[in-house]
């Protein structure tokens, strides 16, 4: 069964806005565009849907950094309530309008720049919620001295929005091994954007795993992301219920323990 909806191509032509001077959004760019790629692209979602269709009409749930809105039209049908979360105003302004448009009662949108996590608390405070997600979010959260212990310090934040009981499902990109190299490949070959890295950076993290000089340069993107020493973290301070490897992601339904 595939449960993800996209949003619809139509509404996003309507937009009088632009993402990498080529598409009216972020959502466009990934998940609308013909092909393959689009596909792979919106295969995290499936996933986090499939992790939790247990919860689907019992609860409600959070989308945390929902972007421009790609996943909220899946999240309003199978939840009773959803709260979208996402600190930029031109995501946050575009998803509104898309709940808008689709008639989405049952999802509200939070821009959440400037405020803290007991401002977001006591937003939240009046309903339960049971689930929360945080797809592709996580790589580009913390500090770059404390790269992966801020990323833990953070779920532990987001722990705080859910009920006692409730689950994170994260989604994170592999920056690491022979899916590194394919996404380097790929994008040279399609004369898209990518950091310059030296052969002997690529060559320590395609065959050993090893993004050491990477971190050093994090800049909040994907560069330096090393979903190995994430999950090592992950698992000294949480249950990890359960891991999907994709191609290109992995995805985790965590719980305190």
């Amino acid at each position: 069964m595939r449960y993800f909806i996209a949003p619809p191509k139509g509404f996003y032509l309507s937009l009088d806005s632009h993402y990498l001077n080529q598409f009216k959004s972020y959502t466009e760019y990934n998940y609308l565009r013909p092909g393959i790629l689009s596909y792979i692209k919106t295969m995290h979602f499936e996933m986090a849907l499939d992790l939790t269709h247990p919860y689907f009409h019992k609860a409600n749930a959070i989308d945390f950094g929902c972007g421009d809105g790609a996943f909220l039209p899946s999240l309003s049908k199978y939840f009773s309530q959803v709260t979208g979360i996402d600190k930029d105003p031109n995501f946050f302004k575009i998803a509104s309008s898309l709940v808008n448009s689709q008639g989405m009662g049952n999802v509200e949108l939070l821009c959440n720049d400037s405020m803290s996590f007991q401002d977001m608390k006591s937003h939240l405070s009046a309903k339960d919620y049971s689930v929360l997600y945080l797809l592709e979010t996580l790589e580009h959260v913390g500090n770059k001295d404390k790269l992966f212990e801020s990323k833990i310090d953070f779920l532990h934040d987001l722990f705080t929005l859910v009920r006692k009981d409730g689950v994170i499902v994260i989604s994170v990109p592999i920056m690491v091994g022979a899916p590194f190299l394919i996404q380097r490949i790929g994008l040279a070959l399609t004369n898209s954007y990518r950091e310059s890295i030296s052969f002997r950076e690529i060559i320590k993290s395609v065959l050993f795993g090893d993004t050491a000089t990477l971190e050093n340069r994090w800049n909040g993107g994907h560069l330096g992301f090393n979903h190995i020493k994430l999950e090592q973290k992950l698992n000294t301070e949480f249950h990890i219920i359960k891991k999907i490897n994709l191609l290109f992601q992995v995805i985790y339904l965590i719980k305190e323990i």
